[in-house]
C-alpha cells in the first residue's frame, strides 16, 4: 500500500467570500455562497444577488450555504433585501444546505419566522436542486 494521496480542496482564505456557480434547471437558480458573509463582503453578495433578481428572476432562487462559515447582521441584512427584492419580483427565495452556526444566527435573530426564508435541509436539497 502505497502512501496517502493529499486531497485538494479550494477554499477561500479566512474572511473571504466566494459566490458562484450559479446554475438555472426548469425555473429554477442555484448559486452557491462559500466562505464568510461579513461587513467586508456582504456588498459583493448583495450586488450579486440585486443583479440575478432586477432582471428577469427564475421562478425560484435557492443560495447554497454549504459552505458559508459565517454571517453576521450586515450578511442578514443582505438576506433581508433579497428577500424583499425575490417576493415583489414573483421570486421564492431558499437557503440550503446551512450549516449549523449560520442557521443559529438566523434562528437567534428571527430572520427565520420574520420573512418566512426557506430553509431546506441537506438532504432535500441534494434531490430539489437543478443538476450541478
Amino acid at each position: 500500500m502505497g502512501p496517502a494521496t493529499p486531497l485538494s480542496v479550494s477554499l477561500p482564505p479566512p474572511g473571504g467570500l466566494s459566490i458562484g456557480p450559479f446554475t438555472v434547471a426548469e425555473g429554477r437558480g442555484r448559486l452557491v455562497v462559500t466562505g464568510e458573509i461579513d461587513i467586508a463582503t456582504s456588498g459583493e453578495l448583495a450586488s450579486v444577488l440585486a443583479g440575478l433578481l432586477d432582471g428577469a428572476p427564475p421562478a425560484a432562487l435557492e443560495l447554497d450555504f454549504g459552505g458559508v462559515r459565517f454571517l453576521d447582521s450586515s450578511g442578514i441584512l443582505v438576506l433581508l433585501r433579497a428577500q424583499g427584492r425575490a417576493a415583489d419580483r414573483g421570486c421564492r427565495l431558499t437557503v440550503a444546505d446551512v450549516q449549523p452556526t449560520v442557521r443559529r444566527v438566523l434562528e437567534i435573530t428571527g430572520v427565520l419566522e420574520l420573512l418566512g426564508l426557506g430553509i431546506i435541509p441537506a438532504e432535500a436539497a441534494d434531490d430539489a436542486t437543478p443538476a450541478r
